[in-house]
């Protein structure tokens, strides 16, 4: 594969993460503007939990987004 054609994949891989990172947010902010409603324990249980998993998800797409930066970077240089 050509360093063009290397590039070219990488870029389309980060346009996919932002999306990836976009969507998780965009979810993150609707929950958190949900929680105003009364709701039982376990439903804030789960809300913690599963924002826990996706602030997981998010910090290991940032990570891939920079490794990604990073060999963009390395190519046009």
């Amino acid at each position: 594969m050509t360093g063009n054609a290397i590039g070219e994949q990488l870029r389309e891989e980060l346009r996919e993460l932002d999306t990836q990172i976009a969507e998780l947010r965009g979810v993150g902010r609707q929950v958190g503007a949900e929680s105003d409603a009364v709701r039982d324990s376990e439903e804030i249980a789960a809300d913690l939990t599963n924002a826990e998993e996706q602030e997981a998800v998010l910090g290991i797409l940032e990570r891939r987004r920079e490794a990604i930066l990073d060999q963009l970077r390395q190519l046009d240089a």
